[in-house]
């Protein structure tokens, strides 16, 4: 994993994951934003895929997407190329949770993997988000300094940051970009149009960001999502946003026919979800290995359910002892230490005696 320290800041950096996709390193909490094997396949794999969008969501009239962590946008491009494939007719409303402002304003920008075939993601992104890419307050000012990273940013691009670079010019688009813009339809998208029946009507996608920390967005949202997407940093580094008070929020806010879907194949995780009122089950990769967890109000939306063995992970171990945050306020340490109290005072298996314990079981059936 090759890291590249020159942008945003000291704390996040870009690197190269191995389908070629770019991806980030938060050097803070010592953790990837993305799978190292992959930035775009783990959106596509672990948060489109399971999702069974031709099955479940294709005759919907609209759409309504909550992106928690948006990030660089990884699982919302997956999904906007899946509306793409499926040629999905209704409305899609995203509402987008991203604490850092600077990864959406760089998002669009990214070498992904989608431009070359599906360049009408980007110019969605370009398009719905100009408003908050683009406006006047400061963090603006900071896309000309990420831009210079060249090698992470897709090629058609390039001459944009050239143009900057010759004339010194601080990066704040306004009329200059919308003409940026025109162009990236210009040579992406309306050619592709002339090529097919029906291009895809890009006044249908609607975006809605709150860069927060999302425990206070969420509170503050109403209505109802179809699909939720939560893609937080590892839950034992960072379990501000797997607690049981945030995904009770969740079930407020989930339909009842929602999907929610996260790499997560963590005990606790599952135990908050479950404790919220969530059926709750997994979903696999390639190789038949746990890539991930689903959660629905629907039990008939739940393909793979969670067995014995899971369950007593869940219900019998430490392992499975949820994060707590009671007012959604307080600080990751706090809830770490909280959750350390209740793991002593529980006094349950641990995991390792659990699973030996298991596995002697099935030696002896």
């Amino acid at each position: 994993m090759k890291i590249d320290s020159s942008i945003f800041n000291d704390t996040i950096n870009f690197i190269f994951t191995k389908d070629n996709s770019v991806g980030l390193f938060n050097t803070v909490v010592n953790d990837v934003y993305h799978s190292i094997y992959g930035a775009k396949e783990e959106a596509e794999q672990k948060f489109v895929k399971p999702l069974n969008f031709k099955k479940n969501y294709l005759q919907n009239k609209e759409l309504k997407i909550l992106d928690i962590c948006f990030g660089i946008g990884y699982n919302t491009k997956a999904l906007i190329k899946t509306i793409i494939q499926t040629k999905y007719k209704g409305k899609v409303s995203i509402d987008i949770l991203e604490n850092n402002k600077n990864l959406v304003l760089i998002s669009p920008f990214i070498k992904d993997g989608y431009f070359k075939q599906y360049s009408e993601i980007s110019f969605i992104l370009f398009d719905r988000l100009f408003k908050d890419l683009y406006s006047k307050d400061t963090s603006s000012n900071k896309l000309y300094s990420m831009l210079k990273s060249k090698k992470h940013i897709e090629p058609f691009y390039r001459p944009l940051i050239k143009i900057n670079e010759s004339t010194g010019s601080v990066y704040i688009p306004q009329q200059a970009n919308k003409a940026f813009l025109h162009n990236i339809y210009y040579h992406c998208i309306s050619q592709r149009n002339k090529r097919v029946p029906k291009p895809l009507n890009y006044s249908k996608f609607i975006f809605n960001t709150y860069f927060d920390d999302a425990r206070n967005t969420i509170k503050m949202l109403s209505g109802t999502y179809d699909i939720i997407f939560l893609d937080a940093f590892t839950p034992t580094k960072q379990p501000l946003l797997w607690t049981v008070e945030f995904f009770k929020e969740l079930y407020r806010l989930a339909d009842a026919n929602c999907q929610l879907v996260t790499y997560s194949n963590s005990a606790a995780v599952r135990h908050a979800m479950l404790e919220s009122g969530f059926y709750v089950g997994k979903f696999f990769d390639n190789k038949n290995r746990q890539c991930g967890t689903i959660a629905s109000k629907n039990n008939n939306l739940i393909l793979n359910k969670l067995n014995d063995y899971d369950l007593g992970l869940i219900f019998d171990t430490n392992a499975g002892i949820y994060y707590s945050d009671k007012n959604l306020s307080s600080s990751c340490e706090d809830i770490i230490e909280d959750h350390n109290k209740r793991k002593l005072e529980l006094n349950l298996l641990s995991s390792s005696s659990y699973i030996k314990a298991k596995k002697w079981s099935k030696i002896n059936e």
